[in-house]
C-alpha cells in the first residue's frame, strides 16, 4: 500500500516565481510604510502644524499611500528582474522549463521521482528538438535519479539541437562540465566542454568562469587532454 506523503505544499511551491515576487514587493512595501509614517508625521509636525488627532490621520494616510506605492513598484521591480534573467539564463522569453511540467513537478514534490523521470522520458520521446524537457529531466537524473549517464546523454542532445538558444547551450555545456568533473570522472571531457564555452561565447560572463576553471585545473589533466 502506498503511504501518502508527508510533504506539505508551501506558499512557493504553490506560487513559485510569482511568490518570491510578492515576497519581495511586500518587504518592500513594509519598509517605505516605516518610512513613509516618520516622513509624513514629521512633515505633518513641523511644516503643517497638526497635532492630535488629524496628525495621526495625516501620517497614517501618507505612510499607507507611500507603502501602496511601494508595493506596486517592487512587483513591478521584480517582474522585470525575473524577465531579465529569464532571457539571460533561459535564452529568451520563453517561461522556464520548470513551470511548463506541472504533472512531473507535482510528482517530484511527493518525492515520486522514478514516475516524474517516466513522465519525462515519455515528453523527450515525443519530441525530437525540444530542449526543455530535456534539460528538466537530466537535472532531475542529477539531482534525484542516480544516472548521470543518461543526464549527460540528454544534456548533449539539447547542445545538438539545430540552432539552439546561447542560454540552453551554456546552460548544458556548464551542467556536462560538473558532470564530468564529478561522478563521470571525465576531466579531460570537461575540458573539452570548458575550451567550447570560450571558443564559442568568448566575451560572455560564461567564457570568463570557463577560463578560471580551465585555469584551476590540475597540470596533467590539461597536458593528458591535449589530443581530447
Amino acid at each position: 500500500m502506498n503511504r501518502r506523503s508527508s510533504y506539505k505544499v508551501t506558499f512557493l511551491d504553490r506560487l513559485g516565481p510569482e511568490g518570491v515576487n510578492r515576497l519581495h514587493a511586500a518587504k518592500f512595501g513594509l519598509v517605505t510604510f516605516g518610512g513613509g509614517l516618520l516622513m509624513f508625521g514629521v512633515l505633518g509636525s513641523l511644516k503643517l502644524g497638526l497635532t492630535g488627532f488629524p496628525l495621526i490621520l495625516f501620517t497614517l494616510i501618507g505612510g499607507f499611500t507611500l507603502a501602496a506605492v511601494g508595493l506596486f513598484t517592487g512587483y513591478k521591480l521584480g517582474e522585470a528582474a525575473g524577465s531579465v534573467a529569464q532571457r539571460v539564463y533561459m535564452g529568451g522569453g520563453n517561461t522556464p522549463y520548470e513551470e511548463q511540467f506541472s504533472q512531473e513537478q507535482a510528482l517530484v514534490m511527493q518525492r515520486d521521482y522514478a514516475a516524474a523521470l517516466a513522465l519525462y522520458e515519455q515528453r523527450i520521446a515525443a519530441t525530437l528538438a525540444e530542449p526543455r524537457v530535456r534539460m528538466a529531466a537530466a537535472d532531475l537524473y542529477v539531482t534525484h535519479g542516480q544516472n548521470p549517464v543518461r543526464a549527460a546523454e540528454l544534456y548533449r542532445e539539447v547542445q545538438r539541437i539545430p540552432n539552439v538558444m546561447s542560454g540552453h547551450d551554456i546552460y548544458v555545456s556548464n551542467k556536462l562540465a560538473d558532470l564530468y568533473l564529478g561522478p563521470l570522472e571525465a576531466p579531460g571531457k570537461a575540458l573539452v566542454e570548458l575550451r567550447r564555452l570560450v571558443d564559442r561565447y568568448p566575451g560572455s560572463t560564461a567564457a570568463r568562469y570557463a577560463r578560471t576553471a580551465i585555469a584551476n585545473l590540475k597540470p596533467d589533466i590539461l597536458r593528458g587532454s591535449d589530443s581530447v
